[in-house]
């Protein structure tokens, strides 16, 4: 079964071989990775406030720190349609408590793009552009945002995007994946970045 992944990636094939392995998700092929955000920052009080709120849903936390230790893990399940979903499940460990940061990527094939649900229930919804660059990292980039209510998507205001640009990359000389994301708003700015390394991990034993 072909990964949801290797359908929208544009030059797929440029990828460093350790990222066409880690996007070839399939359900008989996870990914689990552990690893450390060297920084997880931005965003003004109020930013972090609303922040605040999305920790019901597992998906946004108003904590910043540096080194936190962290988890990250992609598998796929069969929706009630049966198309393939792509479950993004990461866990930070700051001091005294975990934070959440779970989402769900479907592929739209109508549209031939990833449709991205944040939390559980979703409370944002964005559509996302993949490209493979020249140097074999993975760039994505959010294009269009959604609010779901009672079942329907409905189109948010460019003022309020939270417009995000992310690169993931590996690093050889380190054996390992890098991670860079910058999410920002027109008006506010920074809402919040982090950026780390991380390595596959084997099965969860807790």
């Amino acid at each position: 079964m072909m990964s949801i992944y290797e359908n929208v990636i544009e030059d797929f094939h440029l990828l460093h071989p350790q990222l066409k392995q880690r996007y070839r998700i399939t359900p008989e092929n996870a990914f689990r990775g552990k690893g450390v955000m060297s920084e997880i920052s931005g965003g003004s009080f109020v930013t972090r406030l609303l922040c605040r709120a999305g920790t019901i849903f597992r998906c946004f936390f108003p904590e910043r720190g540096r080194d936190i230790p962290f988890t990250i893990e992609n598998k796929i399940r069969l929706t009630k349609k049966n198309t393939p979903a792509a479950e993004w499940n990461r866990t930070f460990f700051f001091p005294g408590k975990r934070r959440y940061f779970d989402a769900v990527m479907i592929y739209d094939e109508k549209r031939g793009e990833i449709i991205d649900l944040f939390g559980h229930p979703p409370i944002l919804i964005s559509s996302l552009y993949f490209k493979a660059e020249a140097n074999g990292s993975l760039s994505i980039i959010s294009v269009k945002q959604w609010f779901p209510l009672f079942g329907k998507k409905l189109p948010l205001p460019k003022c309020f995007y939270g417009f995000s640009v992310v690169n993931e990359s590996y690093d050889e000389e380190k054996d390992c994946f890098t991670i860079d994301v910058h999410v920002k708003n027109q008006i506010a700015g920074t809402l919040f970045l982090y950026k780390g390394t991380f390595q596959e991990a084997g099965e969860e034993n807790d």
